[in-house]
């Protein structure tokens, strides 16, 4: 896999972790891919998408915010923003306890959007499974869920971190 080169732990690592990480880039990727109709008949793209998820899941997402979560600049989040904002997706408001800061919202039209699209992702990922022994799907519901707990609490990763 294309994958493995550019996405490979230290080679001490045991050969599964390697697949695994192949793996979940791969499953990304082709679930990604069959989103694209979705996101044209939305009239948004991937990256307009993410910023809308991002401004959904944080109270008071600013601008910066929302780039420093996607790993992207501010500029390229200022211009999705813009044309979100355009479409009637995303609304700017002076901040409450901060005159000075300007805080994204959803619309009522940005939340259904958002929906329809995760909605999608759902029924993608539900066709995929169907058919799998339910040990295989209880056993990657198991590991998924150890892996996202390691990942948001800051837990032991593969590099030995905290």
């Amino acid at each position: 896999m294309a994958a493995t080169v550019a996405l490979a732990p230290p080679s001490s690592e045991p050969k599964e972790i390697t697949q695994l990480i192949d793996l979940v880039h791969e499953v990304l990727k082709a679930s990604l891919r069959r989103l694209h109709p979705t996101l044209a008949k939305e009239g948004i793209t991937m990256g307009q998408f993410w910023a809308i998820h991002t401004v959904s899941s944080l109270q008071a997402a600013s601008v910066s915010t929302v780039a420093r979560y996607l790993g992207v600049s501010a500029p390229t989040v200022c211009s999705n923003i813009d044309q979100l904002e355009a479409a009637g997706l995303v609304r700017r408001d002076r901040s409450r306890r901060d005159r000075r800061a300007v805080e994204l919202t959803l619309t009522a039209r940005g939340r259904k959007v958002e929906s329809r699209v995760w909605s999608e992702i759902a029924g993608v990922m539900t066709d995929a499974g169907r058919g799998l022994p339910a040990s295989d799907i209880s056993a990657s519901v198991r590991v998924f869920s150890q892996v996202a707990h390691r990942l948001e609490s800051g837990g032991p990763t593969a590099r030995g971190g905290p």
